[in-house]
């Protein structure tokens, strides 16, 4: 495989068929896996899931009860060589995020995108002030680095299509030749959900249908965490492949920069959106930069995409996600929905963020007051009226940013026209900001305002 090494320098290495190594029993051959899925009663009597070799397993037999749930099957990142030398953003472009990300930089609350992959190189430029701390499942530690070097392109294709405020939460369910057992990826999906992520990746992919994943997928949904995952990269049916095939989540094919799915990329009635997955440029260990074509290319546009909506409403439901991911797309292929695409290629070019501040202002009959910049973070407000002030019933006040409505503390002194608007706390430099005050069979006013620096 051809990687580039930012900006000219070029170098090869061998990822087109991961090495996976497995125990020579019968078993064995007709599992795909040299581990087992069981269920034991531990020393304090309750009971308890774990993986054992086969070995393991007949040596357990003998000496207490164990019941076989199912194989822990491998899973296997796929990376397929790069054909060609590509403008490197281009993928960034196609999809259209430059603009909905500078629309999003004023967002105070982070967005976490979990990366169940090979772990990720902390120390990366690319992804400076981007990652969480994370878990390491294969050597059962805290440091997650990437011994391989997939997971950290994944996380730099994510760092780079979205702002500062989307972090990175980074989970090593695979070992450093890029396969991993079905009991590490479902920890790392239970770790991922209890740790405060909204959207989990998965660039992997197997061949057999797990209970035991498809329940922690299960787990993921029910706490409202979407799960974006890889279509595979063998060029054949998601039928044949898991987590391709489970229909609750979000599966991706692979595009390429004319828009035709990639030959590689595995198609069919699972698909539900497709992205860029071609001679895509992102980070790697040591500081450096390679190509990548796969469907683990296209999977984190996707999640990039996704975490941004969440970003931009933190109240949005993985199913009103969905629906506004597919809403974003431009079709192609087959009229709609077609098992190539999905519903088409991913385009965000046109978004425009929700904001209370525009919502109030598409609201009708109200007088609009002058507009103010360069606004003192600490700006006590007096709105001097045309009438008395003798009850405070008759009026209502409120404060919106972008996200929320803003406590405040109003007052009058009866007998006058003026009434005194403070914040409870300072405003956020250069952020915009609405005052709605509303008198009770009267007029309505509206005041735009944007705050300065600090």
């Amino acid at each position: 495989m051809k990687y580039f090494i930012y900006p000219v320098v070029l170098f090869a290495l061998g990822l087109l068929s991961p090495d996976i190594s497995y125990a020579q029993t019968g078993n064995d051959e007709l599992s795909g896996t040299d581990r087992v899925i069981v269920e034991l009663i531990n020393e304090e009597g309750q009971e308890e899931i774990e993986s054992l070799t086969w070995d393991e397993l007949e040596k357990m037999e003998d000496t207490q009860q164990v019941e076989v749930l199912e194989p822990d099957y491998i899973r296997s990142i796929g990376v397929v060589q790069t054909s060609e030398v590509m403008e490197p953003t281009w993928s960034v472009k196609r999809i259209g995020v430059e603009q909905m990300k500078k629309q999003l930089i004023s967002k105070k609350k982070d967005v976490i995108v979990a990366i169940i992959d090979t772990g990720v190189d902390n120390t990366h430029p690319l992804l400076d002030g981007r990652v969480m701390a994370g878990y390491d499942f294969v050597d059962n530690d805290r440091n997650p680095m990437d011994k391989h070097m997939h997971g950290t392109h994944v996380a730099g294709i994510i760092a780079q299509s979205t702002p500062e405020n989307v972090k990175v939460l980074p989970i090593r369910s695979l070992d450093e030749k890029g396969n991993g057992y079905d009991t590490n990826i479902a920890k790392g999906i239970h770790y991922a959900v209890d740790n405060g992520a909204s959207i989990i990746n998965m660039s992997l992919a197997g061949e057999n249908y797990s209970t035991y994943l498809a329940n922690a997928i299960e787990y993921a949904i029910q706490h409202d965490v979407l799960v974006v995952v890889a279509s595979g990269n063998k060029g054949m049916s998601t039928e044949n492949f898991y987590p391709a095939s489970e229909k609750r989540v979000i599966v991706v094919s692979a595009t390429d920069q004319h828009d035709q799915v990639a030959d590689f990329s595995n198609t069919g009635a699972s698909i539900d959106i497709a992205a860029p997955g071609v001679s895509i440029l992102s980070s790697i260990p040591g500081g450096k930069y390679a190509l990548m074509d796969g469907t683990s290319m296209a999977a984190p546009h996707i999640s990039a995409v996704s975490s941004m909506i969440k970003l931009d409403d933190p109240t949005r439901t993985i199913q009103e996600i969905e629906k506004l991911l597919k809403q974003y797309v431009d079709d192609k292929g087959a009229t709609n929905w077609d098992s190539l695409y999905g519903e088409g290629i991913v385009n965000v070019s046109s978004y425009e963020k929700y904001s209370l501040i525009q919502q109030t202002l598409a609201s009708a009959n109200y007088i609009n007051l002058p507009k103010y910049t360069n606004v003192p973070l600490n700006k006590k407000w007096t709105i001097n009226f045309n009438r008395i002030l003798t009850d405070t019933k008759i009026i209502s006040v409120t404060l919106y940013s972008d996200e929320q409505e803003e406590p405040i503390k109003v007052s009058f002194t009866k007998g006058t026209a003026k009434l005194m608007v403070t914040p409870i706390t300072n405003f956020e430099p250069n952020a915009p900001y609405l005052l709605d005050i509303r008198v009770v069979g009267g007029d309505r006013y509206l005041m735009n305002f944007q705050t300065g620096s600090m």
